[in-house]
């Protein structure tokens, strides 16, 4: 079995500080590889780039872990991803539903989403000023303001792309250039936030309040994907109890917590329904 695990906005597959390794989907890849004895490649991808280019960026390294024998050519691959990165795994299957190297191409047979905001984020509309561009006076000044800040994130190679393409606007736009391919089951899975009086993280609990706000209270998020947003294809109902970083092991109270036994069950009941 191959599994590839896709990142979301400014992640990453691990990160090396002094007596640490920080992994973006917390012991996820080893617990995998133990339970299904399979083959788990988390790649990274440029943190801030948009969906095309990020996406080009995670076909090339399947591609390359399968021509190294990372992953196994005559296995089929399954995606799961978290945030962004399900919409970037959308858009590399809509253009070609297989990989192919070393003159073999291996099907993806599943796409598995985790919070992806599939119809966008209000939590991206607020950061990128859509709402306030909404207004006829501050339109204009908005948008010199926009360009003049890319231009100074531009000289640290930063880009405002990917924020970019995680608004509504863009989603919509998005979902329609992007259809599913007919031979690729697509999951997705939604967080509903954390259990007790306080739904999330002293970091995204101000997300998770203004989208509440935003959706008037009709539905719950993970502080910075909606449910409704999160779903696509065959949709599981049972929401994940935590935030947007709960998700894939990480509790932002407790940064050097290990991840619990249930977020990786979580991943398990996941990868059993492939």
């Amino acid at each position: 079995m191959n599994i590839v695990l896709a990142h979301g906005i400014l992640g990453f597959s691990h990160l090396d500080v002094p007596l640490l390794q920080i992994e973006y989907f917390a012991g996820v890849a080893q617990f995998l590889r133990e339970r299904f004895q399979a083959a788990v490649i988390a790649p990274a991808v440029d943190p801030t780039a948009g969906i095309d280019t990020r996406s080009e960026m995670l076909r090339a390294s399947i591609e390359a872990a399968l021509a190294a024998g990372q992953l196994k050519p005559k296995e089929p691959i399954h995606i799961v991803a978290h945030s962004m990165g399900g919409l970037d795994s959308r858009r590399m299957i809509s253009k070609a539903d297989f990989i192919e190297a070393n003159g073999e191409k291996t099907p993806i047979q599943t796409l598995a989403t985790i919070g992806t905001p599939h119809r966008g984020s209000p939590v991206a509309d607020l950061v990128a000023l859509k709402f306030l561009q909404k207004i006829p006076l501050l339109e204009g000044a908005l948008t010199g303001t926009e360009a003049a800040l890319g231009r100074i994130l531009g000289h640290f190679r930063i880009s405002l792309d990917g924020l970019h393409d995680l608004t509504s606007e863009s989603a919509e736009q998005f979902n329609s250039a992007n259809p599913n391919q007919s031979g690729v089951k697509y999951l997705s899975f939604a967080g509903g936030g954390r259990a007790g009086l306080i739904p999330a993280s002293n970091f995204f609990l101000p997300y998770y309040e203004f989208i509440k706000a935003h959706v008037r209270g009709r539905e719950v998020s993970d502080g910075v994907v909606a449910v409704s947003s999160a779903m696509w294809g065959t949709f599981d109902p049972n929401l994940w109890p935590g935030d947007h970083a709960d998700e894939i092991g990480h509790d932002l109270d407790r940064p050097l917590a290990m991840p619990d036994a249930d977020t990786l069950q979580r991943f398990e009941r996941i990868v059993l329904r492939f």
